[in-house]
């Protein structure tokens, strides 16, 4: 924006060659404040005649951005009696990219047997059923998750966080 903080007209932020109509960007352009730019272009040729277009300029995002986890660790507990599906807790991560960049997806880094991660809302559920009994509070059991978050592109930026859960009170088979 101008120093005054007011908006740039499309032909203040473009430049056109009138010989070879090659359009430029007279500024950086950033895709988080503007996707779309409309102008109009006129030609004139050597007898006086004149046409005009309009051009409509179409940015595309980059990925400049990962994910942020709203916590690098979570931790959550599976309750006694816990049922196959049953949510045990959930992770957030956002995005300051916009588009399909700023779109966060939810995945395990690796596979687990006990737990899933869903991929749009990163609620973590149990993948069996969780039981009674379990080893009481004599001895604690914890399985460690590493989640990870990035956009839908191959080509996304990613990041993770570790998700610890406590399992002492489930017969999930776990060794102690």
């Amino acid at each position: 924006p101008p120093p005054d903080g007011g908006l740039l007209e499309a032909w203040q932020i473009f430049s056109l060659n009138s010989s070879s109509g090659e359009l430029r960007s007279r500024l950086p352009l950033d895709y988080e404040r503007a996707q779309t730019f409309h102008l109009v272009v006129t030609a004139t040729d050597g007898g006086n005649a004149t046409a005009t277009a309009t051009v409509r300029v179409l940015l595309s995002g980059e990925d400049e951005y990962e994910p942020v986890f709203l916590s690098p660790t979570w931790s959550f507990q599976v309750p006694e009696g816990a049922r196959r599906g049953q949510r045990i807790g959930q992770v957030v991560a956002t995005d300051e990219d916009h588009g399909v960049d700023g779109v966060v997806l939810y995945s395990l880094a690796e596979p687990s047997p006990y737990f899933a991660v869903n991929r749009t809302t990163g609620a973590i559920s149990l993948r069996l059923d969780g039981g009674h009994g379990g080893h009481g509070a004599g001895s604690p059991r914890e399985v460690t998750l590493e989640v990870e978050a990035g956009s839908p592109l191959a080509t996304s930026r990613r990041a993770r966080a570790r998700v610890t859960i406590d399992v002492t009170h489930t017969a999930l088979g776990l060794p102690p």
